[in-house]
């Protein structure tokens, strides 16, 4: 039988639903039935104390649509949230089937937004479609005299790997770390880039707000990183021109305006 033919039997429908969490190559996969369920080469687990959701909702206003999941607090996709949220997009879908049959439809996809931890055993993941990012500002660059592209992006351009440093933490103290190859450039040499590493749960970024000898401060703190890891650190830019062309060779992909004039056309000034 079909999905449709069991979702209008009147007797023969199992329904079941799976719940799919996908961070990078790494995928997560729970079911609210009694037993796992494999489903394309991925066995969405039954875990005790169950997941359920709040209803899937479309309407015209897609901020009201927020799906929330109950689930333990044990989860994987919900440790990830405990002290600070992960670096990267875990994007969410939600599959409906029948049990004993491989028909299906996809009835939600969207991505974490957040989590509440609700008491020491329970938790609720809020989770938003993905018709929001639609509707985020299309146009962000401006005229201006800073560069508004994101570091080693596709606009930017400047080779990530050539401005990398691999090394060991020495020391940290919950704001900052100690990198003993950061002392090998001149101070705020690496202020606005940022760390990387792997995780148990995947890569792993947090950007450096100073850099001051061997010492780097951390945007969000020193959560997840421990004596001797071993991590990887990219030079920071700080969007000007002169630093494009002296630092990155790389003035050609210069996003802003840098002899912008300094008077505007729409002060009233006759005179432009």
């Amino acid at each position: 039988m079909s999905f449709s033919e069991y979702e209008t039997s009147l007797q023969n429908g199992r329904p079941i639903r799976l719940y799919q969490f996908q961070r990078g190559p790494i995928k997560w996969g729970y079911t609210n039935a009694d037993r796992n369920i494999s489903h394309q080469n991925i066995v969405f687990r039954a875990i005790e104390g169950g997941i359920s959701d709040d209803g899937i909702r479309q309407t015209e206003d897609s901020t009201a649509d927020l799906l929330t999941l109950t689930v333990p607090s044990s989860l994987d996709v919900v440790q990830m949230f405990r002290i600070k949220a992960p670096s990267q997009v875990i994007e969410v879908r939600v599959i409906d089937r029948h049990f004993d049959d491989s028909d299906f439809i996809t009835s939600w996809v969207g991505q974490i937004s957040g989590v509440k931890f609700k008491n020491s055993i329970t938790a609720e993941i809020q989770c938003q479609t993905i018709a929001i990012t639609l509707e985020r500002t299309g146009l962000r660059k401006t005229w201006s005299r800073l560069c508004p592209h994101s570091l080693y992006d596709q606009h930017c351009q400047a080779p990530r790997n050539n401005y990398k440093s691999v090394g060991k933490i020495d020391r940290l103290d919950g704001a900052s770390i100690g990198f003993a190859n950061a002392a090998a450039h001149p101070d705020s040499y690496y202020a606005g880039g940022y760390i990387e590493w792997v995780s148990q749960y995947g890569l792993e970024q947090r950007g450096i707000e100073r850099h001051q000898g061997d010492q780097l401060s951390i945007y969000g703190g020193t959560y997840g990183l421990s004596l001797g890891q071993e991590i990887a650190i990219y030079a920071g830019c700080d969007r000007l021109f002169a630093t494009c062309q002296s630092k990155f060779n790389n003035s050609i992909n210069y996003g802003g305006a840098p002899h912008m004039p300094g008077e505007s056309p729409f002060n009233g000034n006759p005179v432009f």
